[in-house]
């Protein structure tokens, strides 16, 4: 009988909202179009104004050019807002969802409000500014480096702009509040819960704008994540006139509940709506929630539900190729996917709120996060950029309460990485300690004291006594710690010692690997990897060495690669300038390897994909019989792979250990075919790849068939041109009736832990860095035993000696720069002088790429003789090509 009472005042609760007039409640559009723009100090004037579209940034082309730095500064935004009639009688709010990072709102030329940091959602009422008709609004975006907002500095690039939605709220005279940190206004937290039922209590803020008070019902109903209606609530309240911000609460209890979980992801809805005395709905919300228990422990990992999960994923960063951070919704949704087809179920949101649609797919997804504000590597000493912090904390949280996934808030990353004492010896250690402490300790207060449900975390650099002295490790309920071992410094075996170091020294705390990651741009290849040679396969090995310590050990109770996608980070430099390149997908989301590797280790169901896919224009040498073997992994997660190659040209299998099976493959010239196939419970899975191999004869007048060859000298890398899709390989010496390099030594660029095997300087001018980032120095001559013909030889040439990459926290300060130095040399061909007296920076100048196409007669089975001779200094060489035209 009581259940039918419930379902029968449910469904005339339903019914009546069904029935009631909308025309004086709450609405909601965007205005993302036909916004005027114009990068400049003032907005006054009409030239110089371009029609643009929000998200927007002016950002996102500069920050791939080759000048140094990028545009930062002031931006206005200008268009017309229609009012009608009816929305002018009622609350007008303008909502933000972001904006970097001073931003100023203006209506007809009257300031309406101020919001200061670049991540997090802001509005402004709008109402007394507004007039029926057409009205003009402005917007100043100002992302200028400012010492009281964080973040002051990181590794990516501080997009300006309008660079998320902008929407008008029309709303009624009494509301739930939108001006309360820019949230929802409703909180709902679920204190207990059993497999019977699940307290749920609610916190609604509520603004009366009339000038006298208002007595009104706030109706509550919690629907399941099918759609019916569980529970209902209706309380009184009365608001004071003229009043934003009013705090209720509401108690509701829902029986047998779903819970939100990583496999299925209920959700209910909670709808909030004010009602006067005769039932008229004036305004109504509707919250998505999840009813979940979660823990983290040291000693049993993370439990959701009872049950216990190893939360593993990545980090995510909200820019995309040739968009900066101006991204639309389905782009941010897409990346979620990615996360979860890869496999992960856990995603630190870094290092800084993001768009609205991130949290809700994963709330929809099963996806549990961590969300962060961006305090990163630096801190300011003032009273504002304390308050800052903290202002950016309560938003973050507020606005982020309902969702589900968030189980973990996060600030203060690698805040000692550049303590500024080291370089300002006025400033006192000790108290710039204290001061650290002092934030990090409000940023912590104020949280649990907003929500002390969920758990914390401070994610710290490989230092640990770095965050010890200023006590930073004693506040946080969780350690993160970012590890490079491997990549920044040392070597791979020091991520495992490292963590079982912060185990014993905190055994009570729970750990999770917060970042690690090595750099790999996918055009790279190499079968002889060694760190920073940014290739796929050095990467790859970074990764399988990590993964299965994280998996072993139980106090870590969750993993963040660092990163899902290669982002923009304006002062890199390397083989992808201005990119950070350790995203297991690229830039416009194309999946690397270790993406593949990842998914053999991590998805249950049956797997197999063939390693270097997006590789499909490779070049190796041939053999005898026109056959080049060359090594292909395929990621897998059943017991062995059986790989078929050419069509069943030929066949092998081989067991599959660390997520890979490895193959030597016979390739021919030309078109190849690679079939994948495994059978795992019961099922046959099949993956397949086509490339085209460019085999060049080890002896070519012997073997014949000759037709290009493409070298990297003073290089173990091969890469791939995708843009003409040409595939070059590494150097080799010279050898009787073939080809290759005499004399001269490879170019390594030094550091304090060693010489590396490319130069990190942005080549300008070209987006084919790696060709010119190696070279042979000292080189006395190319020879290549061809046969006669007509050739085209096109050299590669670029000065590095003098150039200076930029000093980056990062890199620790390890690679040196290269003094300048004269060098002039000769070039002959078959004895014949072709090039006098060359200077390749006299000629183009450092840094730039010099490619020299000289056409060549081969007669009398002479082959080719490249001599170089040095006039000042060494000669040298970063690549070349010989194509035959007949």
């Amino acid at each position: 009988m009581k259940n039918n009472v419930k379902y029968l005042l449910c469904a005339f609760v339903l019914l009546l909202f069904c029935q009631q007039n909308y025309a004086k409640g709450r609405t909601v559009h965007s205005i993302n179009d036909s916004w005027q723009f114009r990068f400049s100090e003032t907005c006054e004037g009409n030239e110089g104004w371009t029609i643009v579209s929000v998200p927007h940034s002016w950002n996102d082309k500069d920050c791939l050019d080759d000048v140094s730095r990028y545009t930062r500064g002031k931006g206005w935004y200008r268009r017309n807002l229609y009012v009608d009639k009816e929305m002018a009688s009622q609350p007008l709010y303008i909502y933000f969802e972001g904006t970097n990072q001073r931003t100023e709102v203006f209506v007809n030329g009257q300031k309406a409000g101020e919001h200061i940091g670049g991540y997090t959602f802001f509005c402004f009422d709008i109402t007394k500014f507004v007039k029926e008709g057409t009205n003009e609004l402005t917007v100043s975006v100002d992302n200028s480096h400012d010492l009281n907002i964080p973040p002051l500095s990181a590794d990516f690039t501080f997009f300006g702009g309008l660079y998320r939605d902008v929407s008008l709220v029309s709303t009624a005279p009494v509301h739930v509040s939108l001006s309360h940190y820019a949230s929802s206004g409703v909180y709902i937290t679920t204190p207990e819960v059993t497999d019977k039922e699940a307290s749920v209590h609610v916190k609604y803020m509520l603004t009366n704008s009339l000038p006298e008070k208002a007595s009104m019902y706030v109706e509550s109903t919690i629907l399941s994540p099918s759609g019916e209606c569980v529970t209902v609530s209706k309380k009184k309240v009365k608001l004071q006139p003229n009043q934003t911000n009013q705090e209720f609460a509401d108690e509701l209890v829902v029986k047998a509940p779903q819970l939100w979980d990583i496999e299925t992801p209920n959700q209910y809805r909670l709808q909030t709506r004010i009602l006067t005395s005769k039932g008229e709905v004036v305004d109504q919300v509707v919250n998505r929630f999840g009813i979940r228990t979660f823990s983290f422990s040291a000693e049993e990992g993370f439990i959701l539900n009872g049950k216990k999960v190893k939360l593993m994923g990545t980090n995510r960063h909200q820019c995309y190729k040739e968009k900066g951070n101006a991204l639309r919704d389905e782009m941010h949704v897409r990346d979620i996917r990615l996360l979860q087809q890869m496999g992960g179920n856990f995603l630190r949101v870094a290092h800084y709120p993001q768009d609205a649609m991130v949290l809700a797919a994963c709330d929809r997804m099963g996806i549990v996060t961590s969300v962060e504000i961006p305090i990163i590597d630096l801190i300011t000493m003032t009273e504002e950029f304390s308050n800052c912090c903290v202002e950016m904390m309560k938003e973050m949280i507020y606005q982020c309460f309902n969702s589900p996934s968030v189980c973990i808030w996060t600030y203060m990353n690698e805040v000692m990485l550049r303590p500024p004492y080291n370089k300002d010896k006025s400033i006192n250690k000790e108290a710039y300690w204290e001061y650290v402490h002092s934030i990090a300790e409000k940023i912590e207060n104020t949280t649990r004291e907003i929500d002390p449900y969920r758990y914390t975390m401070l994610p710290i650099h490989n230092s640990l006594s770095s965050y010890e002295k200023p006590r930073l490790t004693e506040l946080p309920k969780i350690l993160g710690i970012n590890l490079y071992n491997g990549w920044y410094s040392g070597t791979f075996d020091g991520f495992e010692k490292m963590l079982d170091h912060l185990h014993e020294k905190y055994p009570q705390t729970p750990i999770i690997v917060s970042e690690y990651g090595a750099d790999v741009d996918a055009r790279i290849h190499s079968f002889k990897p060694e760190r920073f040679d940014y290739s796929v396969d050095y990467g790859l090995m970074y990764h399988r060495h990590y993964l299965p310590e994280i998996i072993k050990r139980d106090f870590v109770v969750a993993s963040a690669v660092w990163n899902l996608n290669d982002f923009h980070s304006e002062g890199r430099q390397d083989a992808v300038p201005h990119i950070n390149c350790k995203g297991l997908v690229t830039l416009d989301r194309t999946p690397k390897d270790a993406y593949r590797y990842y998914q053999a280790m991590l998805l249950k169901e049956p797997y197999v994909a063939i390693g270097g896919c997006d590789w499909v224009n490779r070049t190796g040498i041939a053999d005898a019989n026109g056959i080049g073997r060359y090594p292909v992994q395929v990621f897998s997660n059943a017991q062995s792979v059986t790989l078929k190659v050419n069509q069943g040209e030929a066949e092998m299998t081989a067991k599959v250990e660390n997520g890979v099976a490895t193959f030597e493959v016979p390739f021919k010239n030309g078109l190849n075919t690679l079939e994948a196939e495994i059978s795992k419970n019961g099922k046959k899975i099949t993956d397949f790849y086509k490339l085209n191999m460019n085999l060049v004869p080890d002896q070519p007048r012997k073997f014949g068939n000759f037709r290009e060859l493409n070298m990297l000298l003073g290089s173990n890398r091969s890469f791939e041109d995708r843009d003409a899709d040409l595939a070059w390989m590494p150097e080799r010496a010279y050898n009787e009736g073939g080809w290759g390099y005499v004399g001269g030594k490879a170019f390594r660029n030094a550091s304090n832990r060693g010489s590396l095997p490319a130069s990190n300087l942005d080549i300008w001018g070209t987006d084919q860095d790696p060709i010119f980032q190696t070279q042979r120095r000292g080189l006395q001559s190319f020879k290549a035993d061809v046969p006669d013909g007509d050739y085209v030889i096109y050299f590669y040439w670029a000065e590095l000696a003098g150039g200076k990459a930029e000093a980056l926290a990062y890199n620790l300060g390890e690679i040196k720069s290269e003094e300048a130095s004269e060098r002039m040399f000769h070039v002959d061909i078959n004895g014949k002088r072709i090039l006098r007296d060359l200077d390749v920076e006299a000629e183009v100048g450092g840094r730039r790429p010099m490619i020299c196409k000289i056409p060549v007669s081969v007669m009398n089975n002479e082959g080719l003789t490249i001599d170089f001779i040095p006039v000042k200094g060494e000669t040298m060489l970063s690549a070349i090509r010989i194509l035959k035209l007949d």
